[in-house]
C-alpha cells in the first residue's frame, strides 16, 4: 500500500470491543460509493514501530480499541514543500460533516482529520471532553525530555522517568473536568452535536491553517495545569487574604468581622485503620468497610486527607510522613471480578492458572479501577486482599 504525503486521514478508534459486521462498517462510513478512491488502513495489522511513526495512539487507545484510518489522497492539494507552508487550502467542511456523521452511526470513541505526514489535527470529534484532552496529552507522553510535570530537560528522561510518566498519564486526565477544559478553549471552533463534542481549526471557507492545531493540541492537553501530585483535581489559585490594613471597615471603624466558617462534616461511620511501618515506609490496612472504589481513587491521587480520619488518630511525625513519602497500601477483595487483567474480570479459572505461590501465599498481577496496577494474593485461612506493595510476602505479613 502506498501512501501520498498530504492525504486526508479520517482516523477512527472505536469503543473497546465494538462489534461492528462489514456492512454496518461500509454504512457507517457513508456507503461504498463514499469509500470509492479511498484506502482503508487497519492499523491492528501493522507493526506497532509502523504505527508510532505514522500516528501514535499509545498511551491513549486501550488494546481493546480497534482502529481504523480511511485515506483520500484526492480531498487535498499537495503543497509543494508542506514544511514551509502551513496552509491547506482545500474545503475541509464536508468531510468534517462526513466525520460527524460517522462519528453518529458507530460506536467511535475518538475521531480526527488530519493530513498524512503532518503533525495536528484539523478536527476532533469524542463523547467527552477527556478524551479531547487525552489525546492531546500524547506528545507530552511520548516525549522523552518532557518530565512528568510537563518541564522540558536538556538531557532525555532515564527509563523509570519515563516509565513514571506514562504511568501518571491517566491519572493527569482526573485532573481537569469537562467544563474546565472546554472553558479554556480560545480561537478554537465548539460545538455540541448530539452526545458528541467537536472541535476544529477550520477557516470560515473550509481551508486549514496547520499552526493553529497546535495552539488547539495545547489548550486542551492544558499541561501549564497539571496539579503538583498526578491526578490531584486542579483548582483555581485562591485569592491573597487581605491583611489586617485593607479589610473593609464598619462605619464605626471596627474591621468587619470574617463570616462564620461551616461546621465540619460528621465523618463516616466504620473501624478505624491500622498502621504499619515496612522498611520505612507507611503501610495503610484496611477493614472491608473502609475501603471503596472512591477510596482508591483517593489512594491514586495521593489525597490523604480523603483516606485518613480524624478518627483514625494518626500521630502528627506519622501524617506528616504520609504527605510528604506517601503510604503504602492493603485492603481485602471480595470478588475476583473487582480486578482486571488484559481489561477482562478476572475469572477463577484465570487465577488458578496464572497465580504464582510462594510460602503459601498466591500472588498476581491485576489491575484496580481508579487507582492502577496492583498485587492480588490470596492467604489461606486469610481471604483475598489487594496491595500497592511489590512484595506479595511481605504484604500478607501485615495481615496475618
Amino acid at each position: 500500500m502506498s501512501l501520498q504525503l498530504d492525504s486526508l486521514v479520517t482516523d477512527l478508534i472505536f469503543q473497546s470491543n465494538a462489534a461492528i459486521d462489514q456492512k454496518a462498517l461500509i454504512e457507517g462510513l457513508g456507503g461504498q460509493d463514499a469509500l470509492e478512491g479511498k484506502q482503508m488502513l487497519d492499523v491492528d495489522r501493522l507493526d506497532p514501530r509502523a504505527e508510532m511513526e505514522l500516528s501514535p495512539s499509545m498511551p491513549f487507545r486501550r488494546r481493546t480499541e480497534r482502529r481504523l484510518m480511511i485515506i483520500d489522497d484526492q480531498a487535498i492539494t499537495p503543497r509543494p514543500d508542506p514544511q514551509a507552508d502551513s496552509w491547506i487550502k482545500s474545503d475541509l467542511r464536508p468531510a468534517k460533516e462526513a466525520l460527524v456523521a460517522t462519528c453518529q452511526q458507530l460506536p467511535v470513541r475518538l475521531g480526527r482529520l488530519f493530513a498524512l505526514g503532518s503533525w495536528g489535527d484539523a478536527v476532533l470529534v469524542a463523547r467527552n471532553a477527556r478524551d479531547l484532552r487525552a489525546i492531546c496529552l500524547v506528545p507530552w507522553a511520548l516525549d522523552p525530555q518532557v518530565d512528568i510535570d510537563g518541564k522540558r530537560r536538556q538531557t532525555p528522561l532515564s527509563q523509570k522517568e519515563f516509565e513514571a510518566k506514562i504511568m501518571a498519564y491517566e491519572k493527569r486526565l482526573e485532573e481537569l473536568d469537562d467544563q474546565q477544559i472546554i472553558a479554556s478553549l480560545t480561537g478554537v471552533a465548539f460545538e455540541r452535536r448530539g452526545d458528541l463534542v467537536v472541535v476544529d481549526v477550520l477557516e470560515a471557507d473550509g481551508t486549514w491553517d496547520q499552526r493553529k492545531s497546535l495552539v488547539m493540541e495545547t489548550q486542551l492537553a492544558a499541561v501549564d495545569r497539571f496539579s503538583m501530585i498526578p491526578g490531584a483535581p486542579a483548582q483555581a489559585r485562591p485569592s491573597e487574604r487581605p491583611t489586617k490594613s485593607i479589610r473593609h471597615k464598619t462605619d464605626a471603624g471596627a474591621a468587619k468581622p470574617e463570616p462564620a466558617q461551616p461546621a465540619p462534616r460528621p465523618e463516616p461511620k466504620g473501624p478505624p485503620l491500622t498502621m504499619r511501618e515496612l522498611d520505612g515506609k507507611v503501610v495503610l490496612v484496611f477493614p472491608p468497610e473502609r475501603f471503596d472504589l472512591d477510596v482508591a481513587a483517593a489512594l491514586g491521587k495521593r489525597d490523604w486527607d480523603q483516606v485518613i480520619r480524624r478518627s483514625d488518630s494518626v500521630p502528627g511525625a506519622m501524617r506528616d510522613q504520609i504527605h510528604r513519602d506517601g503510604a503504602g497500601w492493603i485492603a481485602p477483595l471480595e470478588f475476583l471480578s473487582e480486578v482486571f487483567v488484559d481489561g477482562k474480570p478476572l475469572s477463577k479459572a484465570e487465577f488458578e492458572k496464572a497465580a504464582t505461590t510462594s510460602n503459601g501465599v498466591r500472588s498476581m498481577d491485576v489491575h484496580f479501577p481508579r487507582f492502577g496496577p496492583v498485587t492480588l494474593i490470596e492467604i489461606a485461612g486469610k481471604g483475598r486482599f489487594v496491595t500497592s506493595l511489590d512484595s506479595a510476602e511481605r504484604a500478607a505479613q501485615l495481615v496475618t
